[in-house]
């Protein structure tokens, strides 16, 4: 049921907006008060080809708008909304625009989503029923008579179901043609997707393993720099007569004969306890860090391996590791569908 039509620069009209009650309305009016531009509105606004002399004078662009409560049609409207990718209609409400200009700019719109004037045309055709002596009546249509005769035959949901089926049959239809062009197309996307299945898989990826080979990589690709400095730093802590910790002992001798000297210097020996303490669990630790670090050839060549299979799998299939598996899962699934 048409509920507003709203009309600017329209022929005579400047602006206008018409509410339309349930029930019936009758527009009366005597010759050229502008009924025939309201019904010329509502055909512009459902597809009709648009005249630029229809525009009003000096205006460069006109606009119909009509909102029309769709909440007594059939699913199947809301299903064709939807199968034609275009916004569905919210509380019941369906809204469409048209807009054209004195340069012959046409636009139109439903529910906010830009269409096309044969979709305005198609779907007006189960909204509005012109009767005059030059307009055709949609009873002329096939289309509209199939349609009457499967409501007084109480089919709509059996035709509906069909054509849920008929629409499922032609998407099947457009994912083969897209999988299969020919036998030679095919043998190739096979050998492809094969290769890429079994490359993906082969290389055993964890989501993870990324930045914890890199890490790995820089210490053994550095690892001679490593020991050097390492052990520097322990020679500076034990190892030289001048080290540290030696240091740090005749500090100590030199305290504790303060001490004897002042008890009151017993908190400096204290401190200086604490501090050799922690001295040598700092060369203990490095110690440890120094046992771990190896200079070992065949492992750096093994990471640099594996890395540059990573970084090759990133250039073809994605930027992650993530998105390569993900690929990998997609061909697998194309690849079951193709065999």
């Amino acid at each position: 049921m048409l509920t507003t039509l709203r009309i600017r620069h329209l022929a005579l009209v400047e602006e206008l907006t018409l509410e339309f009650p349930p029930g019936l309305v009758v527009v009366t009016g005597e010759t050229g008060a502008g009924k025939s531009v309201i019904l010329g509105a509502l055909s512009l606004v459902l597809g009709e080809r648009a005249d630029r002399t229809l525009l009003r004078a000096g205006a460069e662009s006109c606009t119909v708008e009509a909102v029309f409560d769709v909440r007594r049609l059939p699913a199947s409207f809301g299903a064709r909304l939807a199968e034609l990718g275009l916004e569905p209609c919210e509380d019941g409400q369906l809204l469409l625009k048209r807009t054209f200009t004195a340069g012959g700019v046409n636009r139109q719109f439903l529910n906010g989503s830009p269409t096309t004037l044969a979709v305005l045309a198609e779907l007006g055709n189960g909204l509005v029923d012109m009767h005059g002596p030059h307009e055709h009546q949609s009873l002329l249509h096939p289309a509209r008579q199939l349609a009457i005769l499967d409501a007084f035959g109480g089919l709509p949901p059996r035709v509906d179901a069909l054509a849920a089926q008929f629409r499922r049959r032609r998407a099947l239809e457009a994912e083969k043609a897209a999988l299969i062009v020919d036998e030679r197309t095919y043998a190739q996307q096979l050998e492809l997707l094969r290769f890429q299945v079994a490359e993906i898989t082969g290389a055993n990826l964890r989501a993870d393993e990324e930045e914890a080979l890199s890490r790995e990589h820089q210490r053994a690709s550095n690892a001679a720099r490593l020991l050097q400095l390492g052990q520097a730093a322990l020679n500076l802590l034990s190892e030289d007569e001048t080290s540290l910790v030696n240091q740090a002992g005749a500090v100590g001798r030199l305290l504790q004969e303060l001490q004897r000297t002042d008890p009151e210097a017993g908190a400096l020996v204290t401190q200086h306890a604490q501090a050799l303490a922690a001295v040598q669990e700092l060369q203990r630790a490095l110690t440890r860090y120094l046992d771990r670090v190896e200079v070992d050839p065949e492992r750096l060549a093994a990471l640099e391996e594996r890395l540059n299979l990573l970084q090759s799998l990133k250039r073809k299939y994605g930027p992650s590791l993530e998105a390569v598996r993900a690929f990998g899962e997609e061909a697998r699934r194309r690849l079951a569908q193709l065999e």
